[in-house]
């Protein structure tokens, strides 16, 4: 392998575990704090899905570079398909990081009985009395975190109503008092670990990389 071809590898291997490696290493830091977080769904996606992104990209720069455009432009389009179906709503779904299930629902019951609602349980969903709203909550205990979806009316009183629940939901969490959780340490090794691999290969090739720069900079 040439200086050039050391190179690239070495980009190719920063370009796909970096943003995993990143990803991990804030997930676990999140999941470290002393109280929950509430993130907009939409926006924790896109995060995902940009972490995500260059495992794909790099089998579809695989086929570009052997002429299997149709082949790369399928894989593409289904990507770019999935995505766009995955997308949640604008202001439909929020995630809760650092969290357990019954401690999600919890909060839930404490934000309505804050704002004088009446919250009523049948399993992962609630019905919000004598609101239009309902919450539905999806849980995730690996990661440690909980998706809360919201149904509703969609007229302006119902948008008011949810904005005024996730602000109670909000305050709730500030009283939470908790202390590390071992998943968050976990996932702060596992993004340790991803981000090791990257920079070890960089120090090791790091003469490679600068005889390029310099032929680069002194062409």
């Amino acid at each position: 392998m040439d200086t050039a071809d050391q190179v690239v590898f070495v980009l190719q291997i920063i370009l796909v575990m970096g943003p995993l490696a990143v990803y991990f290493l804030g997930l676990g830091l999140v999941n470290s704090q002393a109280r929950p977080s509430l993130v907009n769904a939409r926006a924790d996606f896109v995060l995902l899905t940009i972490a995500f992104l260059p495992v794909f990209i790099g089998p579809i720069l695989f086929l570009i570079q052997h002429d299997c455009w149709w082949i790369a432009g399928a894989v593409l389009t289904a990507v770019g398909a999935a995505f766009w179906f995955l997308l949640p709503p604008r202001k439909s779904a929020w995630v809760v990081y650092n969290v357990s299930t019954d401690q999600c629902h919890r909060l839930i019951e404490r934000a309505c009985r804050r704002l004088g609602w009446t919250p009523a349980r049948l399993g992962d969903q609630w019905e919000i009395i004598p609101t239009e709203l309902a919450v539905t909550v999806h849980a995730l205990p690996w990661l440690r975190n909980a998706t809360i979806r919201l149904r509703s009316a969609g007229s302006s009183t119902t948008d008011t109503q949810s904005s005024r629940l996730l602000a109670a939901i909000e305050a709730e969490m500030q009283r939470e008092a908790m202390l590390p959780s071992p998943m968050g340490a976990s996932l702060v090794v596992i993004g340790a670990s991803l981000l090791g691999v990257p920079m070890w290969y960089l120090f090791h090739h790091i003469d490679a990389i600068v005889d390029v720069v310099r032929h680069i900079l002194f062409a």
